[in-house]
This record gives C-alpha cells, structure tokens and sequence, in this order.
C-alpha cells in the first residue's frame, strides 16, 4: 500500500542585502517602521508619522530611481541609488525558529508581517544594496533603471 503524500507550496518572498548603504555605518539614518501591510526585505517604504520614542508609521513612497549595475553570484541583483527621494530601504535581520526544518528556513521564505517594528535604512545617492528578483515590479536585468516604487516593489522601467 502506497503512503499519502502531502503537498505544500511557500510563497517566496524578496530577500536583501544592505551591502553598501551609508546609513549602516551610522552615516545617516535608520528608522523604526510600524508596518501597515505583509513586507518583506529589500521592499521600500517612506517615513510617515511620528508615533512615539524612536517609532514611525510607514508611508507609500513618492519618489525614487535608480539602476540595476550588476548581477550577484547569488542571483540577486546589486541595485546603485540615483535619486532616493523619501525611500528607506527594508531589511530586518532574518531569523526562524530553531525547530524549523532547513526548507522552512529559507530565507525567502521569511518576511516581515503587518504589525511588525523593522528597521529601514535612510538611502542616500551611491547606495548600493542587494536584492531578489521579488523585489522587483517587472523582470529585472543588469542596466535597466528602477523608475518608481509600487506596492513597495521597485518599478523597471
């Protein structure tokens, strides 16, 4: 007699990487977000409202541009900021439970959930930082330039 099997299928979330982004070496800010809706790293939001003590409301970004410049070893891809406009960069350091098995603890498996405190870097012109191909809002490649943000996903084009 045959077993059952059981299928599952996990959404795969962006992943990110603040490489190289001023404000991780306290050369400019990074921010505590109350996130309204499910993020995951390497998305982009604005700083809303003060909240309280070191705590922000998230804001749909306005304005940002930049450029895919390379291809990592990874698949990621390295993205150089033009123009950060109100953009702060995503990234709250991935961690899982324990007791996970190594599938569920992919990091692309992982993300940020409405409620949540992140922490986002304030980006500055010559940023670069890294990210997956799920952080884009169409098909990514090296040279095409980020024109905008929506949904918190970077614009191609």
């Amino acid at each position: 007699m045959a077993n059952m099997h059981v299928f599952y299928e996990i959404a795969k979330h962006a992943t990110a990487l603040p490489s190289n982004v001023l404000a991780g070496e306290y050369g400019a800010h990074m921010f505590s977000v109350l996130l309204d809706s499910d993020t995951d790293n390497g998305n982009l939001v604005a700083i809303g409202d003060w909240l309280s003590l070191d705590l922000f409301a998230e804001k749909a970004v306005t304005s940002f541009k930049g450029k895919i410049v390379e291809q990592m070893g990874n698949g990621n891809y390295l993205v150089l900021v033009e123009e950060p406009g109100d953009a702060t960069l995503v990234y709250q350091v991935p961690v899982g439970a324990e007791e996970w098995t190594n599938t569920f603890k992919k990091e692309s498996n992982l993300y940020n959930k409405a409620g949540d405190i992140v922490r986002t870097y304030e980006l500055k012109k010559w940023d670069r930082f890294e990210v997956s191909k799920e952080a884009f809002d169409g098909e990514p490649e090296v040279g095409a330039a980020i024109a905008s943000v929506a949904n918190k996903k970077m614009v191609i084009g």
